[in-house]
């Protein structure tokens, strides 16, 4: 990691390193990795679920406070129309105020 660290440096050039999570929600590895990069992202969802949730745990630049919402379609992620309504049980959908 220190190398790719050093060549993206001096290029300029961005370096996106994918890692996974643990059973127990901790980053898989050593935690300097975690202390070195800028940011740190969770890309969570259930396996058989359409939605994605994108949430920001370490922005060396700015606000973690933010959550995106994506949905699964057809041809892959895909920013939810109305992140909410995901959310909500079917049945609720035809009452007011969940349009």
């Amino acid at each position: 990691m220190s190398r790719l660290l050093l060549c993206a440096k001096a290029t300029g050039v961005p370096l996106l390193v994918v890692g996974h999570v643990t059973k127990e929600g901790a980053i898989a590895g050593p935690r300097t990795l975690e202390h070195m990069v800028d940011v740190v992202l969770y890309l969570e969802g259930e396996r058989h679920g359409d939605h994605r949730l994108l949430r920001g745990i370490k922005n060396r630049f700015g606000a973690t406070g933010e959550l995106g919402i994506f949905s699964m379609g057809e041809a892959g992620m895909e920013e939810a129309d109305a992140p909410g309504r995901g959310f909500l049980e079917e049945a609720s959908l035809g009452c007011r105020g969940t349009r």
